[in-house]
């Protein structure tokens, strides 16, 4: 705490306490005169502020005022129009009717009350899915599980065949993108379980070719190529030439 700050706690707490007033306080301090003043008579005011408290006939005048002006004025409840609670309530109502219907038709079957929504739900769902290819293997998938579910019925599985067969054909068009092997594998899938059914579909058996099927692996054997070893080198003998030698008898005389 340095000077200036001393000297106005001390001015503070005498002119609190009455023990000196404001111009003995500047008396006392000259130099600091100019910087005391405003700070000092802002808390002698705030000091008489605390000390003044209001009369019980002015508490009673300005409630009676306050409330005759809520009387007055008084705050409306926000509310709505009957026109717009009866949209909200509509729209509501279409909502939940529109998500309970799309979960029941989930399990409809071709020729069902609910199959044609059926069918609109997974267009929607197509269109706003980033992964149309998924979707059109689940879709197809789901074809191939109604035709088996309805093989009794001719028409309705027809109806089923006839959306395997749109699936199909979308299939094919994406196949190109590099989704070969994924698509490959959903569509052998699909005819083994309508082969079991007994359902045949000849588009899906052309579409996959023979060459599709896992190939039977025959190990090839590197042919033998024997390794001929040099011939080793023939190094003439270091041995002295024979040279034959003839005994001359000798004769006495």
């Amino acid at each position: 705490m340095n000077d200036f700050d001393r000297i106005l706690d001390d001015c503070l707490t005498q002119i609190t306490s009455g023990a000196s007033s404001l111009d003995e306080c500047l008396a006392r301090h000259p130099e600091h005169a100019a910087r005391l003043k405003p700070l000092l008579q802002t808390a002698v005011r705030v000091e008489r502020g605390r000390k003044v408290k209001p009369s019980p006939a002015f508490k009673s005048r300005t409630r009676a005022q306050l409330y005759a002006r809520m009387e007055a004025y008084p705050r409306r409840a926000r509310t709505f129009s009957p026109v717009w609670r009866v949209a909200v309530s509509l729209a509501v109502l279409l909502m939940a009717f529109l998500i309970t219907g799309t979960a029941f038709a989930q399990s409809a079957l071709p020729g069902q009350p609910l199959y044609a929504w059926k069918l609109s739900s997974e267009q929607a769902w197509r269109a706003a899915s980033p992964d149309p290819v998924g979707v059109d293997l689940s879709l197809a998938e789901r074809r191939v599980d109604e035709a088996i579910a309805v093989a009794a019925d001719p028409a309705r599985k027809a109806q089923a065949l006839s959306g395997y067969l749109e699936a199909l054909a979308r299939l094919k068009s994406e196949s190109e993108a590099g989704n070969n092997e994924r698509i490959s594998l959903a569509l052998k899938s699909h005819q083994e379980k309508l082969s079991a059914a007994g359902i045949s579909v000849p588009e899906l058996d052309h579409t996959i070719k023979p060459s599709d099927s896992n190939p039977i692996i025959i190990p090839t054997i590197p042919p033998v190529v024997p390794v001929l070893s040099p011939l080793p080198k023939i190094v003439p003998s270091l041995l002295p030439p024979v040279v034959p030698t003839v005994q001359i008898p000798v004769l006495n005389p």
